[in-house]
Formats: structure tokens, sequence, C-alpha cells
């Protein structure tokens, strides 16, 4: 990832294959492992973004929630017409009002984590 690494963003990989150079395993085992070795200062200073599909941002949820870290996740829905109104692609979200529903293709694509329903 040379852009990334230019940016001054360390990128690593991570498969479940076996390619060499890459972390054996899923990427959430890769963050939990890398965010165990920082120093509590530091890990306060991390906020995790996550693209993926459902299952994956599920386990990036879970796994930020342990470590208390800020965490926005950018949803994949269907999206019939794309403008909002079918409302195909929704999501509940908690807000202080309770539960609402948001649709991803017009209030996200982007999400907090914290504030998304399982």
């Amino acid at each position: 990832m040379p852009l990334l690494e230019d940016w001054g963003v360390p990128s690593r990989l991570t498969s479940l294959q076996g390619y060499p150079g890459c972390f054996e395993g899923y990427v959430t085992e890769f963050a939990a492992a890398w965010l165990d070795r920082l120093e509590a200062d530091a890990r306060a200073g991390v906020e995790v973004f996550a693209c993926g599909p459902e299952p994956m941002l599920e386990a990036v949820k879970a796994m930020v929630s342990r470590y208390a870290l800020p965490c926005q996740l950018s949803l994949e829905e269907y999206m019939a017409c794309g403008v909002g109104g079918c409302a195909g692609c929704v999501v509940e979200v908690q807000t202080a009002a309770g539960p609402v529903m948001r649709r991803v293709c017009v209030d996200g694509p982007v999400f907090s984590a914290q504030e998304l329903s399982s």
C-alpha cells in the first residue's frame, strides 16, 4: 500500500491463505494484537475506520467495543433508488431518544459503530 505509506499511514496485509508477508488470520485479530501492544496513551489516540461485508463489520464493532475506541463503519446495502425514497437500505441506529431507522443512501453510508444496532 505505497500511497498510505507515503502519507505516514502504516499498512499491513492479513490472509487466511498463508501468503508470505501476510498476518495469518482475520484483520480483527491482527488489529487486536496491535492494540494490545500499544501503551494506554497511544491507544487513546486510535480511531478505527472500516468497510467491508457485514460479518467483518460486526467483528470490528465488537473489537472496538472491547477497547472503547471510536470507530466509523462504511456500510454496504442494496440501494434500489439511491435517493432515500424507497427506504430499502435502512439500518437501525441508537439515538438519545431511542432507536431510529436511517437510510444508508442519504444518511450514510458511514455511521459510528457505537450508534449502530447489532
